[in-house]
């Protein structure tokens, strides 16, 4: 269901406090590069964010913007994601980094790549250490997230024996960053080779995930 007090992308870029990478063709998602190991998206797909075009105001441009999270030009995109496979480590500017950007306003959606546990073992123990004095809270299905711009009832994973929840960040009473252990990548229309076999990937991640963007650009 639309969300008809969305407010425009003018508007949205001013909120964010990041200065927001915003040009003709609208507001880029930033998709960071991290750790010595150089971790990145495999198969996270952009879907989503023609989504939020179709259903609301918010100008987003489709496609990520790479982005290191050891580099201040970091800090010119409101809205980052942050995913990946595997172990991995931040530097301690990176950890600078990712604390500084969340205070200064910005928002990330982290997701373990097709539910890597690997990977959710690092994130965990890096944001723990990046933002010490902030927990990661689950959120329930009657939070905003879930009903930013479609009504989510559930999470739809393999796991159907598990409670599967988003889990945020709450920086100053604002929400700075959504994770999810379970893969948001959507794979089914990243395209190319992209597979999570085996995994418990999020089926309906398109429609989560584009309640994140809407939420985070109009909060």
């Amino acid at each position: 269901m639309r969300n008809v007090f969305l407010r425009t992308i003018a508007v949205l870029a001013l909120a964010t406090g990041v200065g927001g990478d915003v040009d003709d063709g609208g507001v880029r998602v930033a998709m960071l590069t991290y750790g010595v190991e150089n971790k990145t998206s495999v198969c996270f797909s952009d879907e989503f964010i023609e989504t939020v075009r179709f259903e609301t105001s918010i100008d987003a441009r489709r496609g990520f913007l790479p982005a290191r999270l050891d580099d201040d030009s970091v800090f010119g995109h409101p809205f980052s994601i942050m995913t990946g496979e595997g172990a991995f480590e931040l530097s301690p500017k990176e950890s600078e980094h990712l604390r500084s950007y969340l205070f200064a306003g910005g928002f990330v959606l982290a997701s373990a790549g097709c539910s890597n546990a690997a990977w959710e073992a690092s994130f965990r123990r890096e944001i723990a250490a990046s933002v010490p004095e902030h927990r990661l809270e689950p959120v329930t299905l009657d939070h905003e997230l879930y009903a930013t711009i479609f009504s989510i009832a559930s999470l739809d994973s393999k796991k159907k024996h598990e409670d599967i929840a988003l889990e945020v960040l709450t920086i100053n009473g604002r929400v700075s960053l959504v994770y999810s252990p379970e893969g948001l990548n959507d794979t089914e229309n990243a395209g190319g080779d992209c597979c999570c076999c085996g995994s418990t990937e999020i089926g309906n991640a398109r429609y989560v995930n584009a309640n994140i963007l809407a939420y985070a650009l109009t909060r």
